[in-house]
Parts: structure tokens; sequence; C-alpha cells
């Protein structure tokens, strides 16, 4: 919630990527981005594609983007923003008709994040905690009410499974 995971990118990224391979292999291990907002990325050289024996291109392994976000992430952003817009209309860089909920929309997805498909809330009540709610229209939400045991595999697959289950109306 603090955000202390954004200072320690790359310890985190050897813990996920270490957690990977014990599940996958180090062979068959998904490639691993972290990306917090208002921070470089955090990932791997790229890994060239494979060709096999036959002389076609392999398939690329599995890509997961892990998004650290805290409670600041929300309400600042969307605060910035706001103050940089309303500064491009003030000196003509943008006139005030083009500023848009799009406008908003794209720069948001641009410049933070996109939607995420699955979000994983642990504590005894569903509480966005600052998470930023104009990206979370289209999310399935995973609540654990009971976090005593800490993330664990069993906890993560049932979010898995429960998201395979849902069905996405889009206001239908």
């Amino acid at each position: 919630m603090t955000g202390v995971l954004k200072r320690y990118m790359p310890q985190t990224h050897r813990a996920i990527s270490e957690t990977l391979s014990a599940y996958f292999g180090s062979q068959h291990r998904p490639t691993l981005s972290l990306r917090a907002p208002n921070l470089p990325s955090y990932s791997p050289p790229t890994t060239p594609r494979t060709t096999s024996p036959n002389g076609t291109t392999a398939v690329k392994s599995p890509h997961i983007t892990v998004l650290i976000l805290s409670e600041d992430d929300g309400r600042t952003t969307l605060v910035d923003l706001t103050k940089t817009l309303a500064e491009m209309s003030q000196r003509g860089k943008i006139a005030p008709k083009d500023i848009s909920a799009e406008l908003v929309d794209a720069e948001i997805s641009e410049n933070v994040m996109g939607e995420p498909d699955l979000l994983v809330l642990f504590g005894p009540r569903v509480c966005l905690e600052g998470y930023p709610p104009w990206q979370i229209r289209l999310t399935e939400i995973f609540h654990v009410a009971d976090n005593s045991a800490g993330v664990e595999y069993q906890v993560f697959l049932r979010a898995l499974h429960n998201f395979a289950k849902a069905q996405m109306r889009f206001g239908r």
C-alpha cells in the first residue's frame, strides 16, 4: 500500500522470476516485466525467438507484466494529469474543447497503465485503497478476506480459475 516494493524493483523481479522458475522450470518460465507508474519498466533483456530444426520460428514463451501500485498512484496521477492539461490549455498548446474523457483515458493508459484483466484484493473487506478507479471498469476483482498465510500459489490459482469462469458482458 505504501509503495515500498517500488524501491526494490530488481529484488522483486528476481524473487518473482525464481518463483516462476520453480513452478515452470527454467526452460519454460514466462518472461517477466515489472512496471510502476512514473518509474521506468524493469525487464530482462529481450529474449530472441528460437528457430526450430525445420527452420520455422518457434513460439515465444508467454510474458507476464506485473504492475506495482501504491495508494498514491490513484488520485495523485489524476491530479497531475489535470494540472498538466490545464497548463497546456492556458499556454494554447491544446484547445479546451479537445480535452475529453477519451483523451484522459488515453493519457492514463499510455503513461500509467492499461486496464488490468484481474485484480486480486487481500483484506477483510473490498476496498480499493487508492487503486485508480477509472482503470478497473472491466476488471474482474477476486477478493481474499483472510491473508494470514500470504500470497500462495493456491490463492493465485483460485483467482485465475474464477477469472476463467467470468462472463464479460460489457454492459449488456
